[in-house]
């Protein structure tokens, strides 16, 4: 919704510039995109408001020019102000739409297809099969928030750690090796043209990551963005390697 804002991108030029971190390129990257996080949200309570609540003011004042346009008529003033409301209630329109369409997921429906209502059916949806009002473990139900949030965490925990004492060896087995040439064309950095390449074929309309941006902020960003992009590229080659 916020690419949509004309001067988005030379905003997010700005912060991303004012910021300062040292360390590996991802570490770098990483908290880059946490600052960038809270200038957007800072942004966006102060300057660019909530478009639903402005959408509703600007309605109300199209309804009272339109009465009083029925009862005395509007000056050139109004008759301006009124066309300037009309065009914003459109812009506003679109971003609510592309909004719920990025929040419902529904990627097969091209933009603009003015769909709303039912993105905002679809997004809701989801949002109700991702919640866990209960959750029964080993018998036991548990409905409130808490201990719901409690038993998650701990089947992980236990997921994610070993219980057995013994492990196999690995010493004394023979593994395929790759030669020279081959260990040398993976150590090499990636082109620019290649993550580029990656970055271009991404969808933009997916799920966002942990920092929460999605593909279609990098694409827009990307110029913004690209110079630290191709040090995180080079790193994660030497983290492979």
């Amino acid at each position: 919704m916020w690419l949509k804002t004309n001067g988005f991108t030379d905003r997010v030029q700005s912060w991303w510039n004012r910021h300062s971190f040292f360390g590996t390129p991802s570490f770098v990257f990483a908290k880059k995109l946490k600052a960038l996080k809270e200038d957007i949200i800072q942004w966006n309570r102060l300057e660019f408001g909530h478009v639903s609540r402005k959408k509703t003011q600007l309605l109300e004042t199209l309804k009272l020019l339109n009465a009083k346009e029925g009862e005395f008529g509007l000056s050139d003033a109004e008759t301006c102000e009124r066309a300037m409301a009309r065009s914003e209630v459109e812009n506003l329109l679109s971003l609510e739409e592309i909004s719920w369409r990025q929040k419902s997921r529904m990627l097969w429906i091209k933009e603009g297809d003015n769909n709303t209502k039912f993105f905002y059916k679809m997004a809701n949806s989801r949002k109700r099969f991702n919640h866990l009002s209960f959750l029964e473990v080993d018998g036991v139900i548990y409905e409130e928030e808490s201990k719901v949030a409690a038993q998650v965490v701990n089947f992980y925990k236990n997921l994610y750690q070993e219980s057995e004492e013994w492990r196999p060896l690995v010493e004394g087995l023979e593994f395929d090796q790759i030669d020279g040439s081959e260990r040398g064309w993976l150590e090499r950095s990636f082109e620019k043209e290649e993550i580029l390449l990656v970055v271009n074929e991404l969808a933009g309309d997916k799920a966002p990551g942990p920092d929460g941006f999605s593909m279609a902020f990098i694409h827009h960003c990307w110029r913004v963005v690209e110079s630290d992009a191709y040090q995180l590229g080079g790193e994660l080659v030497q983290d492979f390697v």
